[in-house]
């Protein structure tokens, strides 16, 4: 298929018993003109074996095969030689629903959304938990509501979910502004910042209150994993946002949201979350050296996101206090006076 309307990327990694339900799920789509890439992360089990069933079976099916480089760089590759209109994500132990190939792709032509969104479920062995988000069937128009209160109303409050695979992305934004996905080795929740940094590029967004995407939860799953140096790739996710979407022309118009965003959904989860404190007290006083950070902790003391937060989110004054002062304490140095104030707050 030279020109596919969709790509389906798959990231695998020692998920045998697991693939072949995936893979069933997203042939199975009611509406069928799109490829499938296959990316093989380095995996020793099974998995080259069953992809090369599946593609003996179905010419729609790519197959990449490469060395073990972590979730981001296997989605990546499939980027790489991606030849759809739009790009669809599903992790390879997850399953999708037979029409959301067909309710996605409808959706976006209709309504000339760059990203659609729809809703999902957490499912185990035993049973389904879900659906996940309380969204209905809507057109948002960023132009009309302002990306700034687009990042206070649904963003900071995650109303739409940071993964990557309950999406569809239009690629052309995608290979205009050079997005991938960052290394996994580097920062933590990179759908974050791969979403981040892409809604600073879109106009429309659509959403599906239907359940489409079953996320399986089990044992040994990334989501499920130890997550050495939290804190460390936090801060430097927090730092790569804001210098990225500064830089950015919607950067003015940020200026008071990055700081606040930075703190609730970045800094405070990493600190708070970090199964080494003394790796937090080690990260805190390398980034203290850093510009970037800085100049992010110095607009948390200064009036005005804090405020504008307060006022966009209706949220009280004591995040405000705490944010503050958390700020002045790191930049004093005193990064354990300052952790103290967020950990498990």
């Amino acid at each position: 298929m030279d020109n596919p309307m969709l790509s389906v990327i798959v990231p695998i990694y020692q998920v045998e018993a697991y693939l072949p339900r995936c893979l069933d799920s997203i042939l199975a789509q009611t509406r069928g003109d799109f490829e499938l890439i296959l990316v093989d992360d380095g995996s020793t089990d099974r998995c080259a074996e069953i992809m090369a069933d599946y593609a003996r079976r179905d010419g729609r099916i790519r197959q990449v095969h490469k060395q073990n480089g972590g979730l981001s760089s296997a989605r990546n590759a499939g980027m790489d030689i991606a030849r759809g209109k739009y790009l669809l994500f599903v992790d390879s132990d997850d399953y999708i629903a037979p029409e959301l190939v067909a309710d996605a792709v409808r959706t976006a032509e209709e309504t000339g959304a760059e990203l659609t969104v729809w809703n999902y479920e957490k499912v185990d062995d035993s049973r389904a938990y879900g659906p996940f988000f309380r969204i209905s069937d809507e057109t948002l128009n960023l132009d009309a509501i302002g990306l700034k209160d687009y990042f206070y109303r649904y963003w900071i409050p995650n109303r739409f979910g940071f993964e990557a695979w309950n999406k569809l992305y239009a690629r052309r934004v995608v290979e205009q502004n050079g997005l991938r996905f960052q290394p996994n080795r580097e920062i933590l929740a990179e759908d974050l910042l791969f979403n981040a940094m892409y809604i600073l590029h879109t106009h429309r967004v659509a959403t599906l209150s239907q359940v489409y995407s079953c996320y399986y939860q089990r044992d040994g799953s990334i989501m499920n994993a130890p997550k050495p140096r939290c804190a460390y790739r936090l801060m430097n996710l927090a730092e790569r946002l804001y210098d990225y979407a500064l830089a950015q022309p919607c950067g003015r118009e940020l200026k008071n949201v990055l700081p606040v965003l930075c703190y609730c959904l970045l800094l405070t989860i990493g600190i708070s979350t970090d199964p080494s404190m003394e790796d937090v007290y080690c990260a805190m006083e390398e980034f203290s050296r850093h510009g970037t950070m800085r100049q992010i902790l110095r607009a948390l003391i200064s009036p005005a996101p804090l405020t504008m937060y307060t006022i966009k989110t209706h949220n009280g004054v004591l995040m405000h206090i705490r944010a503050r002062l958390f700020a002045l304490r790191w930049l004093r140095g005193d990064v354990r006076g300052a952790a103290a104030l967020v950990h498990r707050a």
